[in-house]
């Protein structure tokens, strides 16, 4: 299966060196460094100087030696790339191995129960499929709630918790830097909200976390919190595609009011009604299913866009519809009009900053499972314990535990036991390491995604099948980019950039928190890690077919490929700043996640047809013993919904099931 996979990949793939000669194109590629190795070179070079004890001692030497040869016993593959090192080394979003495993699901190698199952003989009162945040909540909340003596088991497919809430560690010249791999940011909420007691449950006691300072003799350039750009300074990059070969900045591009911005004067008269106020006539909703949010939900955001600045298709397309709609994965032209409010009311305090652990919200999954699990994660209840320390794999999966969680573990099967509604049980049968295997469980809670529950539920009424069928999801790829230091923008007097040509559209360097950060000061010479987020919109499509096209591209490109397109982004905007990719650049990670974002279409909200919601029908019961939780149902994609989702399900669950 696995050969299969990279076949397709080969066969697919189109390599963008133009008409240049075999010979141009590796004396480019040579240029950029790509000959170096990136899947290793960072690793060596910081394991060589971990010998001189230039490391946290989160990561030993001892574990460090153990990791190089696993390493070189077990070469990446060339499509999953290199995945860093630490605890999710192997784990770099949706890797060729779990691409597998869905699509064999997807592909209907299941559609029987499976012939040759191994039964385990176990029996939970609650199985979780998905260990995603919404699963890790659903679990923590059953093994509060359910009383003493129920027993739980997540089921996830990945080689360690947290869904998309995942790091990635680097190793540069001695320093360990740490990103995220998609999930981000978290705000403060008001004290006694749900979301802000679950917080102060898992240890999150004090969300408003502290950063690094500004260091060294250089003056300084404000840096934000979270990898978004916003209050720090940034500029605009304008390539060949708007006439500049050589490449064109414009820092400041709001306060400049756009001026020497190689476009249209009508373009740049419609942005700059963007930054001021909206049409009077065009009101946004005062709550969710009021007249105005179901009216923006028949139409796209798109459309809404250019009513509420009185601007054209083409400039929404151009320049704000990726930036207007990315947050649920795909341009505005595809989403429903109601996602540009799907968040007010629900978010943070409105005067207080993002919050962010320096591996994003891999932090809050974590604290999550060292509460459930304590040996999960060695020392006492800290954030400086949960971000630096390392994951006990043994502890996650005990026999005899109240609360475990099984790793590399795809499920397949979930079914009741009979007449739903009459069954005492659910069978569930999932795969791993090649071979199938079943437990039983007393309930079950579906938290992965809308893609896969709709084939692994085997007696889904129809409909919930139907509801289903209306979620469509996008993909991302979120490339890590770590670099020995930031001068090339520094220079520039800036800490981010936005571009709207190439891979990519943006990056903001960001001041990490402290309770994971290696140094407590940051300075343009300080080694850092840029975030490079690709979506894969397709203006003109579906939010359905775009899905599809994107996933298509996403799946099709080798790891080298992209290591290329990124090397030669980064070279194209900052080599006249000093920039130099062969030098600069100390690692690259790609995690690809085939379904990122609910992405709602027009409808989605509040149903279309005369049908209710999907998301609504989904949320309102449980189908007997099965609940369904995840971030889709609301259409919100944040890992507060998640979270609430999780509770939602688990307490259908222990009204009805449990008293069935």
């Amino acid at each position: 299966m696995f050969g299969t996979f990279k076949r397709e990949i080969a066969s697919n793939v189109h390599k963008d060196i133009g008409s240049a000669s075999k010979t141009t194109a590796k004396h480019v590629d040579k240029a950029l460094g790509i000959e170096q190795d990136i899947t290793r070179r960072d690793f060596l070079n910081a394991t060589l100087l971990a010998s001189g004890g230039m490391l946290l001692n989160s990561i030993s030497p001892a574990q460090l030696l153990a990791q190089q040869t696993a390493d070189a016993k077990n070469p990446t593959d060339d499509w999953t790339g290199y995945g860093g090192v630490g605890d999710y080394t192997n784990s770099n979003g949706n890797t060729a191995a779990v691409f597998e495993a869905g699509h064999q699901i997807r592909d209907g190698a299941f559609e029987s129960f499976p012939a040759a199952v191994i039964d385990t003989g176990e029996t939970y009162d609650c199985v979780v499929v998905g260990g995603g945040i919404s699963g890790l909540a659903a679990a923590l909340i059953f093994h509060r709630q359910a009383g003493q003596g129920k027993t739980c088991l997540v089921l996830d497919n990945h080689p360690i918790f947290g869904g998309e809430a995942k790091r990635n560690e680097f190793l540069v010249d001695g320093h360990r830097l740490v990103a995220h791999q998609g999930s981000a940011l978290f705000q403060v909420n008001y004290p006694h909200s749900f979301i802000e007691r679950f917080y102060d449950s898992i240890g999150l006691k004090t969300p408003r976390l502290e950063y690094q300072k500004w260091a060294g003799p250089h003056p300084e350039v404000p840096l934000t919190t979270t990898p978004y750009l916003g209050s720090a300074p940034y500029g605009w990059f304008f390539g060949a595609k708007f006439g500049q070969p050589q490449g064109l900045w414009l820092t400041d591009p709001w306060g400049k009011r756009l001026e020497g911005a190689p476009i249209p004067t009508k373009t740049r008269d419609e942005l700059l009604k963007t930054q001021s106020s909206v049409r009077p006539d065009v009101k946004a909703p005062e709550y969710r299913g009021d007249a105005i949010s179901r009216r923006l939900d028949t139409m796209t955001l798109e459309d809404h866009l250019m009513e509420k600045y009185g601007i054209s298709r083409e400039t929404v397309r151009e320049f704000i519809g990726l930036d207007e709609g990315g947050g649920f994965g795909l341009g505005a032209d595809a989403l429903s009009g109601y996602t540009g409010y799907a968040f007010n009311g629900f978010g943070g305090l409105a005067d207080d900053e993002g919050q962010m652990f320096p591996d994003g919200n891999s932090g809050i999954a974590r604290l999550i499972v060292k509460t459930m699990i304590p040996d999960a994660i060695p020392g006492e209840q800290s954030l400086e314990n949960i971000c630096r320390n390392n994951v006990n794999f043994a502890a996650l999966d005990r026999a005899g535990a109240p609360a475990r969680i099984r790793l590399n573990s795809t499920a397949v099967w979930v079914k009741h036991d009979g007449d739903p509604a009459k069954s005492e049980s659910v069978t569930v049968a999932y795969t791993r390491a090649g071979k199938a295997y079943r437990v039983k469980a007393r309930s079950v809670v579906m938290a992965g995604g809308s893609w896969t529950t709709k084939h692994i539920v085997r007696d889904l009424p129809d409909d919930r099948k139907e509801a289903y069928s209306q979620f469509y999801r996008s993909p991302c790829m979120l490339a890590n980019v770590a670099v020995r230091n930031w001068r090339f923008l520094y220079k520039m007097g800036i800490s981010g950039c936005q571009w709207f040509e190439g891979i990519g559209s943006y990056i903001q360097l960001r001041k990490l928190a402290l309770c994971g950060a290696e140094s407590p000061t940051i300075g343009p010479d300080s080694p850092v890690v840029l975030t490079i987020k690709v979506l894969y919109s397709r203006p003109g499509h579906t939010a359905e077919e775009q899905g599809h096209l994107g996933r298509a591209e996403m799946i099709s490109t080798p790891f080298r490929e992209y290591e290329r397109q990124i090397r030669q982004q980064l070279s194209d905007m900052f080599i006249r700043s000093g920039f130099d990719a062969k030098r600069d650049i100390a690692g690259i990670i790609l995690n690809r996640w085939g379904h990122a974002y609910a992405s709602p279409a027009p409808g989605f909200y509040f149903g279309k047809d005369g049908k209710p919601a999907p998301g609504e029908l989904l949320r309102s019961a449980p189908f007997c013993r099965i609940a369904f939780a995840n971030v889709d149902l609301s259409g919100m994609p944040d890992h507060k919904s998640s979270i609430i989702e999780g509770g939602r399900a688990v307490g259908q669950l222990l009204d009805d099931a449990f008293n069935a």
